[in-house]
């Protein structure tokens, strides 16, 4: 597998916003299945509608409430550090022949999907990954996950563990760009690994199983959240979207206890972006540490000579091409040519931002060496544009998305005077507020999952009848993120619709039918009342 640093993988927000959605449906065509899921676009609003119809079974409140958990409690955490475990479990500290038997068994899908003319994810074991419990070839899966077979002690043992902890000492890295996340792409197929073993496990009415294993599954989800990278955190995000669509599943098999306070009991957030954000927020100066040294205290020429060959050398070839300075290949002397223009070409619009946004006097500026002029400005940009993306992080989504376009548009304006200046925050800043709406979406899952829940208990209360509004739930209503309110409900009698708030570019539809009683039952139940 090649090595890619954390930051080829961090790209504009744009992609962010939908990097772990679906592919849109075109308006004019049919919906698209996968799964369990039929996709659709919204000719309004060119949304993309995820549709799932749901036949639930009613369950009431387990005895005692909290009998089932998906995460152990604060108790019954144990101290250690769960990175051990997951690395044990993608083989990186053993099972060599495992991970040599899963290396060709993805060469022959390869070859197999050239040969087929078709996409990697068309053919298996790729293809097994969106299918629900009821479409999967179980002997073939089966098979496929014996080459895995000593995960799952390792799983168990991580899902018990309080902490992550990869001892990056990212403080004291020299190229923190340049950063290898290799355990953490693999983390990602140790989650589609566990997927399958949790349909497995519902297609055989393992319920108990399926419950172990989508708790580890959100365990690997919030230990990805304690990890310093904001990658990690939305492949984090990525993981648990997995779980989500199991859980789908596991709450429509009729033996599946009713799991409201299961869902309940996550943590909210699941993925706690707070250290990543904080990392974030100083990266521009953990990357060129020699910005630090930047402020009003007039230094003279040949400081500035010197602080030039220091930057270069911080600067890595991922760093230095996306701040439209392209000199990944070219001599140093070539490269500290380039850097000396772009310096003398920002000056003009530097000199004007310091005085005019800063209130710096003219004859202060204009004393300065050219170099101290532009880098001052860099940092006093940077500084002021960081945080009108990161004050927002302090608000809940619901508030701060009303505002989320605000940053982005300073930063545009911004840019038109500054230019070159601008480029650390143009580079750095937008993807934080798609991570914000990333880690709002998985919010939304787990609201829905838990309504779900609280309607199957309504309904063992109700001869196995929908609520007509989520006010008549015996439990609180889970509140979303997007709105900070209830999820939308529509009642049609045999059926109804829930669906979350249309976030950027999705939107989830649940439609809920309870399953019909065999008439026996019913007889039962109306002579006992």
């Amino acid at each position: 597998m090649m090595k890619r640093s954390w930051f080829a993988w961090l790209v504009p927000a744009a992609f962010w916003m939908t990097a772990f959605l679906p592919s849109p449906a075109l308006g004019d065509e049919p919906p698209l299945k996968e799964g369990g899921w039929l996709e659709s676009k919204d000719d309004e609003t060119g949304v993309t509608v995820r549709t799932m119809e749901m036949t639930l079974h009613p369950q009431p409140e387990p005895r005692p409430a909290l009998k089932h958990r998906l995460l152990p409690d604060e108790f019954e955490m144990l101290d250690g550090n769960a990175a051990v475990y997951y690395l044990q479990a993608v083989g990186f500290l053993e099972q060599d022949p495992s991970r040599k038997m899963l290396f060709e068994y993805f060469q022959a899908a390869e070859e197999r999907a050239r040969e087929q003319g078709k996409a990697l994810h068309q053919v298996p074991p790729s293809a097994w990954y969106t299918m629900s419990p009821e479409e999967l070839p179980l002997a073939e899966v089966k098979d496929f996950l014996r080459m895995t077979a000593f995960q799952p002690r390792y799983l168990a043992e991580a899902a018990k563990r309080r902490r992550y902890d990869m001892d990056r000492n990212i403080r004291e890295a020299e190229d923190v760009i340049g950063y290898l996340l290799s355990d953490v792409q693999t983390m990602r197929q140790l989650a589609r690994m566990q997927s399958l073993r949790c349909k497995v496990a519902i297609a055989e009415a393992r319920i108990g199983d399926a419950l172990a294993i989508l708790g580890q599954q959100y365990a690997l989800s919030r230990h990805l959240g304690q990890d310093d990278f904001l990658i990690s955190n939305l492949v984090g995000i990525a993981c648990s979207g997995l779980a989500w669509d199991d859980a789908l599943y596991l709450v429509q098999h009729p033996d599946t206890p009713n799991l409201y306070w299961a869902f309940a009991s996550l943590p909210r957030p699941l993925i706690d972006a707070r250290y990543a954000l904080a990392l974030e927020r100083q990266f521009l100066y953990l990357q060129l540490k020699v910005l630090r040294e930047v402020d009003e205290t007039p230094r003279p020429p040949g400081y500035w000579q010197d602080f030039l060959d220091r930057l270069l050398s911080q600067m890595s070839g991922y760093f230095a091409m996306d701040i439209k300075m392209p000199w990944a290949n070219a001599d140093p002397e070539t490269a500290r040519s380039i850097l000396v223009g772009a310096v003398a070409a920002a000056y003009p619009g530097a000199k004007r931002y310091l005085i005019e946004d800063h209130g710096l006097a003219r004859e202060q500026v204009e004393a300065y060496p050219t170099a101290q002029v532009v880098f001052l400005a860099i940092v006093r940009h940077y500084d002021e544009a960081r945080d009108e993306y990161f004050k927002w992080a302090h608000l809940p989504y619901h508030h701060a998305r009303l505002k989320s376009g605000d940053a982005d548009q300073f930063l545009r304006q911004q840019e038109k005077r500054l230019g070159w200046s601008a480029a650390p925050a143009s580079l750095l800043l937008p993807a934080i507020g798609a991570v914000q709406t990333a880690t709002a979406r998985l919010g939304q899952q787990l609201a829905l999952l838990q309504t779900v829940e609280a309607i199957r208990m309504y309904g063992a209360a109700h001869e196995g009848k929908l609520p007509p509004s989520l006010d008549d739930l015996p439990v609180p209503a889970a509140l979303e993120p997007f709105t900070g309110q209830p999820l939308d409900y529509q009642y049609h009698g045999d059926h109804a619709i829930l669906s979350g708030h249309p976030m950027p570019g999705l939107r989830y539809r649940l439609v809920l039918r309870f399953a019909e009683r065999p008439e026996r039952e019913a007889g039962e139940a109306a002579s006992q009342e």
